[in-house]
């Protein structure tokens, strides 16, 4: 959870999925359904406001009281009765959610695209005569896009530092490893070689077995 300054509360985003940005792998989190939800929908939303649909946040209380309510651009994951008030509203993920993609292992942001919409509570006042006809609507006043991401030197030496050197550094752990093999491999064959060549030196014969028997003979021998 953080808390949004525009939206006058904390605000809790969720997972959607993995991917990559210019090659730095990522976590994408967006603002769930239930984040404007009002306490009929969602009950932990009760304790915030006494919001109207869902899809509204009240926040006439750090306004001055004006009547202003926030929601995601175009009434996007709003209750669909928001748009039927309003032409030309055509709410997409891609255009009008929000979300932040992080670094996994880091847990910093890589972009970063924060969209919320002002919207006005109007109804008829009596007494003035200029809002006889106005109905009880919502109106989306303008909706607004905080962005930024990480580009330039500063993403090329997070990429090196975080993405090139760990996969040099674990490509280089097998290669120390087969290295370490063949050394244990060379060393136990010139110690298997160096063993057979001793066995060999002991088992060779010390002479002819004819000059032993010759060299036991008495040199003075009696004659009968």
């Amino acid at each position: 959870p953080f808390y949004s300054p525009d939206a006058c509360r904390s605000l809790e985003l969720v997972y959607q999925r993995s991917g990559e940005m210019k090659g730095i792998p990522l976590y994408r989190f967006v603002a769930p359904k239930t984040m404007f939800a009002n306490g009929t929908d969602y009950t932990p939303n009760e304790g915030f406001c006494p919001c109207r649909q869902s899809g509204l946040l009240n926040v006439s209380s750090c306004r001055n009281n004006a009547p202003v309510f926030i929601s995601q651009p175009h009434f996007f994951n709003a209750d669909p009765v928001l748009q039927d008030y309003v032409l030309g509203l055509h709410p997409t993920e891609k255009d009008h959610g929000l979300f932040i993609d992080i670094h996994p292992l880091t847990g910093v942001p890589l972009n970063v695209s924060v969209r919320l919409q002002l919207n006005l509570y109007m109804k008829r006042v009596p007494g003035i005569t200029e809002t006889g006809k106005i109905s009880e609507v919502v109106m989306p006043m303008l909706w607004f896009e905080e962005s930024g991401y990480i580009d330039g030197p500063v993403l090329t030496t997070f990429h090196n530092n975080l993405v090139v050197l760990p996969a040099v550094m674990q490509y280089m752990q097998y290669i120390f490893i087969a290295l370490g093999l063949v050394t244990i491999i060379v060393a136990s064959l010139v110690l298997y070689k160096a063993k057979s060549e001793t066995r060999g030196s002991r088992a060779a014969p010390s002479g002819d077995g004819s000059t032993a028997a010759e060299e036991r003979t008495p040199l003075l021998q009696h004659n009968a």
